[in-house]
């Protein structure tokens, strides 16, 4: 796999590390994330990929216990708010760390808030980094995850694809970067020499298997 998990922007261990302690923490959290994507055209072939990671994140759930999972995701292809998402995850992507916390950061779009999800998933026409990135001032917490455009190598790459959005769906569910690099949420990871275990996917570590127990509970 040719990869890139280094795909996902640094600034989770930042802005995302801070918006992790408002994830719910009790049974009552127990039900289906909804989650919307946006693709610029019916045929994306990461469309595919976004289905097999959920899946994929909805089988650890189950083996874990917890009753949260992710929901069938609605496929919007053109939306008239895709532009301004897109303004929105360029400047996201290009002020990374540099961004204003807590209370001074700036507010999403009202298109984005406005929009019924607790995931947004945006494939992205640019060629940008892929990255998770919580929605300010809102609870429960909500998310924009933005896949970018695959070039060169990487394009038509399926593997790499739903490695990619495993990984940055795995932010939203409350997981951070790890020092492991041949595991799924790996940060830096070393795809190269990586292999998927049994489920298709890279691996998650017992530490993150506990914290989803520990974040979402058992019923």
């Amino acid at each position: 796999m040719h990869v890139s998990m280094r795909a996902s922007l640094l600034i989770t261990s930042a802005a995302f590390a801070a918006a992790v302690l408002l994830c719910r923490s009790d049974a009552a959290a127990a039900e289906d994330r909804l989650i919307l994507v946006l693709a610029p055209a019916a045929d994306d072939a990461r469309v595919e990929p976004v289905r097999e990671a959920i899946a994929f994140w909805n089988a650890r759930l189950e083996e874990l216990g917890v009753a949260t999972r992710l929901a069938e995701p609605r496929v919007v292809v053109a939306s008239p708010a895709a532009r301004t998402l897109e303004n929105y995850a360029r400047g996201v992507a290009q002020r990374g760390v540099r961004l204003p916390g807590g209370e001074a950061e700036p507010d999403a779009p009202r298109e984005l808030r406005n929009l019924d999800a607790d995931i947004v998933v945006l494939l992205s026409r640019q060629d940008i980094l892929s990255y998770t990135w919580p929605l300010p001032r809102i609870d429960p917490p909500r998310y924009l995850v933005v896949i970018r455009l695959a070039r060169g190598l990487d394009r038509g790459d399926a593997m790499v694809s739903r490695h990619v959005v495993a990984h940055e769906l795995g932010h939203a569910l409350g997981l951070l970067h790890n020092d492991s690099p041949h595991t799924l949420m790996c940060g830096p990871c070393q795809p190269l020499t990586s292999e998927p275990d049994e489920t298709g996917f890279l691996p998650l570590t017992g530490a993150e298997r506990a914290r989803l127990v520990a974040l979402y509970g058992r019923p």
